[in-house]
């Protein structure tokens, strides 16, 4: 420690000067032990005060590393939400292709009756009764029932029917009748009151069930009256009315079109045999000598003979048949027309006819 003293005076002289003392200490440094050096530096000045650095800190160490938060894992697959199951008593009826077709139940879930879906998805299933009132076998040959059965849901989609039996390629004589499912997958579940059933070919008018709301209505319209020819071919031709409808047995309408069924009575005025035959003596059946004129005057040849006209009549006999023709949607006065063998032509009003 180095003391300077300066400014000595004299007894009794003026006041000494100020004695400046000024100590000066050397750094002090501590190292401490790894894995952090602590540098401490002590400095004294005048009025012995000394000033010292803040209490130390350590630093990190190199091989130190951040708190980590713990994250849980799970174990296992996610759980597959269950899907709960549904039912509906449904009994409506509407009728395609000559059938009448009734949606009696619906039943939606992971399963339903022989039906599986995969996880994730769901089973909407139909009970579904077909029954032909007709005296016409109608007969799914040319192509199944199910894919013509289409179900639709609350957007608007349509959900094709998987194929299964008996309802794949019903063949259902006159007063047949046969139930079964239905069955339909989609991707999520959905209340089955939004549903409805959707029935009808790219070509055809579609007809459908909702399961819920309204009730369906099996558009058909009748017109009543008895009008008759003169005697043509042998025969007076009379007709007492029909129907106009969306199908008849075995077909549907095309669209923006419907059929006219026509009650048909051909009538022997004489005692002796009639036989209906045409060029060459060849007997000829209804739909060849059968037609109706459109309102825009083309003529439509028969579109379904659902009860047969026969080539011979007894005297006195007389014949009730039916047969249906496809006219456009609102046509108003079509004319039956009766073709001769030598090409001439005979005409009997069907109009007006009502309205759709």
């Amino acid at each position: 420690m180095l003391l300077l003293l300066s400014g000595c005076g004299t007894v009794g002289g003026p006041p000494p000067t100020p004695v400046v003392v000024t100590v000066t200490a050397p750094p002090i440094v501590v190292t401490a032990a790894p894995p952090s050096p602590i540098i401490v530096v002590v400095t004294a000045t005048a009025g012995m005060q000394a000033a010292a650095t803040p209490a130390p800190v350590a630093a990190s160490s190199p091989s130190a590393s951040p708190t980590t938060v713990a994250q849980v894992k799970p174990t296992g697959p996610a759980p597959t939400p269950t899907i709960a199951p549904q039912t509906l008593q449904v009994g409506r009826t509407n009728s395609y292709r000559g059938l009448l077709v009734t949606v009696e139940e619906a039943q939606s879930g992971q399963s339903v009756e022989r039906m599986k879906a995969n996880l994730g998805k769901s089973v909407v299933g139909l009970r579904t009764r077909l029954q032909n009132p007709s005296g016409v076998r109608v007969h799914f040959a040319g192509g199944p029932f199910t894919t013509l059965a289409r179900l639709k849901l609350p957007d608007g989609a349509l959900v094709k029917a998987e194929e299964s039996d008996p309802l794949a390629r019903p063949n259902l004589g006159s007063q047949d009748g046969v139930s079964g499912w239905l069955y339909f997958i989609v991707e999520k579940p959905v209340p089955l009151e939004s549903l409805a059933l959707v029935m009808g070919g790219s070509q055809e008018a579609a007809v459908d069930i909702a399961l819920s709301g309204p009730e369906p209505k099996i558009a058909r319209r009748t017109f009543e009256y008895l009008r008759s020819t003169e005697p043509v071919r042998g025969l007076i031709w009379s007709v007492s009315g029909g129907e106009i409808r969306f199908d008849v047995p075995g077909q549907q309408a095309n669209p923006g079109q419907e059929f006219i069924v026509v009650n048909l009575r051909a009538t022997n005025p004489t005692a002796n045999t009639v036989s209906i035959k045409g060029p060459g003596s060849i007997p000829q059946t209804g739909p060849e000598y059968l037609r109706i004129r459109a309102d825009n005057g083309v003529l439509l040849q028969v579109s379904v003979e659902i009860s047969k006209m026969p080539t011979d009549f007894p005297g006195k006999a007389e014949q009730d048949t039916q047969y249906a023709w496809q006219l456009p949607i609102g046509s108003k006065n079509p004319k039956l027309v009766i073709l001769a063998p030598d090409g001439s032509e005979h005409e009997l009003e069907l109009g007006p006819l009502p309205p759709p």
